[in-house]
């Protein structure tokens, strides 16, 4: 039972992983484990060690290869700086 527990726990970490993944890139954003982090709640490790993350995160990072990026907060930073 508690094998069965553990691998329910681990489905669920990886599968929060891969939709937040999907969802930066939906929203436009830049894919970094740094970001995954703090969305997430998850560890630096498991972007690197579990497979089927490293592959989406993977993956993803070849989705936006070549595109420019600018930090939400600089945009907020310049912006106030203007006025």
């Amino acid at each position: 039972q508690m094998v069965a527990t553990n691998k329910a726990t681990s489905r669920a970490k990886i599968d929060k992983a891969k939709a937040e993944i999907r969802k930066m890139l939906q929203e436009n954003l830049q894919v970094t484990v740094g970001e995954l982090v703090k969305r997430t709640g998850l560890s630096r490790g498991f972007f690197y060690k579990n497979e089927e993350v490293a592959q989406a995160l993977e993956n993803a990072r070849d989705l936006q290869q070549g595109k420019a990026y600018t930090r939400p907060q600089k945009v907020i930073l310049d912006k106030a700086m203007d006025k």
